[in-house]
Parts: C-alpha cells; structure tokens; sequence
C-alpha cells in the first residue's frame, strides 16, 4: 500500500493541472516526496499536501499568497487536527480566525472596528472540513483506491 498519492491521483483528486502542481513543487509550495531517477523521479505527495493543494486551490480566487501561506501556516501547526475542521477560517483585516462560535466572532468583529472606526475586511475561508468532503468525493469519482486508509479520515455518508 503507498504511503501517499501519486501524481496522477494528486491531480484526480484536486482538479489542478500538471503545470500548476509543477509550479507549487518549483516555488516550494508544496514539495512532494521523490524517489528514483533524478530527470523523470517517482513523485509522493502525503495527505496533508493534498489538502494544502486543495487549500490553495480553492482559495486563491479570494486571497492573496501571502494570505494563503498563512492558512498554510495555520494548518501545520496546528498538525492538521481534524477537531477545528468543522470550524470556519477567517481573515479579519489581514488577521486570521478560527470561529469555534459565531456569537464570539460577532463580538470580535465589532471589537475590530471599533479599532478602525467601522471599517473592518473580511475573507471567509469557510471549513476545511468541506474541502476534506469534497476530496473524498473526488476520490470516489476516481477510484482512487483506499483513499480512507491512506488519509486516515472515516467520513459518515
């Protein structure tokens, strides 16, 4: 059994194209596991890449890449616990927010702009756990065999 997921199942599963993973791995993005001969190498990426790859993807219409880092940043450390995935991430004014409770978030947001006079900008990430669904139904869609071994994530359907 792979400890990961090849490129072509990278690339099933997330909907992003070989240029752009190419581009993620050049950039040091997301650097998957190489193996092999040095010109055409085996490539590995682990689960948590996938969800970065995700991630990015379905952010980068909404943040800028030093946002996105950000979120990248948040998810290694908090190691990828699958606890805060059913809360939402979001950007407030550059700063970003887990929402564990919407009544909090309310009273954070109106304790920002009170800092700056009313003006405040949000971003919604949303729940990494809907990411985390839909690469499950990618998985499904693609065969992408013992998809829920490999990642280690048991979703109720």
């Amino acid at each position: 059994m792979l400890s990961g997921f090849t490129r072509q199942e990278t690339i099933a599963l997330t909907g992003i194209n070989s240029g752009r993973l190419s581009y993620l791995d050049r950039t040091e993005l997301v650097v998957p596991e190489k193996f092999g001969n040095i010109r055409h190498p085996k490539v590995v990426y682990k689960w948590q890449q996938i969800l970065e790859i995700k991630t990015i993807e379905r952010l980068r219409e909404k943040l800028s890449l030093q946002e996105i880092r950000k979120v990248l940043d948040f998810l290694k450390s908090r190691n990828y616990e699958y606890s805060f995935f059913q809360h939402r991430l979001v950007f407030v004014n550059s700063q970003l927010y887990l929402i564990e409770n919407m009544q909090d978030f309310g009273l954070m947001v109106l304790e920002t702009s009170g800092k700056n006079q009313g003006q405040v900008v949000i971003h919604e990430i949303g729940t990494i756990g809907d990411i985390i669904t839909e690469l499950a139904r990618e998985a499904e869609k693609h065969h992408v065999l013992d998809f829920d071994k490999r990642t280690g994530i048991v979703l109720t359907r």
